[in-house]
């Protein structure tokens, strides 16, 4: 019953007109704001652990910000997932696009760095008209949604590999074809899959999936990626070069370095509502 209530709410939202989509969806964040929502508390700790500089009226404009635009970003993802339509929203390419284009050019493969900052579906439409795109997939929890993202990405071009040892390698592989792979560096990973390093001032058990795929594939480029809002529906492409050191041991603060500085510039785009800080090395647990 859930999945099927959050797959017509998604299909509903897809096929309203653009306006009206963006509107419900940023009504369904000021209404999470207003309570007790698991998403609501998440956010309100982690924007008090990355910003404890803001007063508590400057956290709740953020904190109220960030759930509008969740909202909105639902909407806008139901459009891709469901219309699969081309460019849904204007994107702009980046303004240092020779950073991507030359990355291209050299053919031995680029490595992109999303993280949940702006709107990563997007994001990954843009990307993929320039060449094929690799990503790993984990299925969804609700069987629905699951079916309806996968094939919306799939529609995009996408090559969708497991969360195992075997899209691991898929991944290699690609990048040896000259290839375009994609990886979100924020997400936390079990304590295998995953190392320390700081996030705004956190202690984060961070992913090392792509620096052990670059440190197989020294060869390939490093760019840090997102498509951010810039505009009422124009979004704009922004790149970052990841520091070459980002592949040597150590290197992940590099990394998380980086989407700091990125999510700084546009924090009220950035995904609070995830549990980032989850795991921490003296056993606390921030959202209990």
């Amino acid at each position: 019953m859930k999945s099927f209530f959050a797959v017509w709410v998604l299909r509903l939202l897809a096929n309203l007109p653009p306006d009206w989509a963006d509107r419900m969806g940023r009504t369904l964040g000021r209404h999470l704001d207003g309570g007790q929502s698991r998403a609501a508390r998440t956010t309100r700790t982690n924007i008090a652990m990355a910003y404890p500089d803001l007063d508590a009226t400057q956290q709740a404009r953020l904190v109220r910000a960030s759930l509008k635009d969740m909202g909105e970003k639902a909407a806008r993802m139901a459009r891709v997932w469901v219309r699969r339509e081309s460019n849904p929203d204007k994107i702009q390419d980046p303004d240092n696009y020779h950073i991507f284009s030359d990355a291209l050019a050299a053919g031995e493969g680029v490595i992109l760095l999303v993280p949940h900052l702006g709107n990563w579906e997007l994001l990954g439409q843009w990307v993929s008209e320039h060449g094929p795109l690799n990503a790993m997939y984990r299925p969804a929890k609700l069987d629905g949604i699951d079916a309806l993202v996968l094939a919306g990405r799939q529609s995009q071009g996408y090559q969708v590999h497991p969360t195992n040892m075997q899209g691991v390698a898929g991944l290699l592989k690609a990048l040896r074809r000259g290839e375009m792979v994609a990886v979100l560096p924020d997400q936390e990973p079990d304590a295998a899959g995953g190392a320390w390093a700081t996030f705004f001032g956190q202690q984060a058990l961070t992913m090392t999936l792509a620096q052990k795929i670059a440190q197989k594939r020294p060869q390939a480029r490093v760019i840090l990626a997102s498509a951010v809002k810039k505009s009422r529906r124009c979004y704009q492409v922004e790149l970052r070069a990841v520091d070459p050191a980002f592949s040597a041991d150590g290197g992940l603060q590099h990394m998380n370095d980086a989407i700091e500085s990125l999510v700084r510039e546009y924090p009220d785009q950035y995904q609070w509502e995830y549990k980032r800080f989850a795991t921490q090395p003296d056993g606390r647990h921030p959202y209990r």
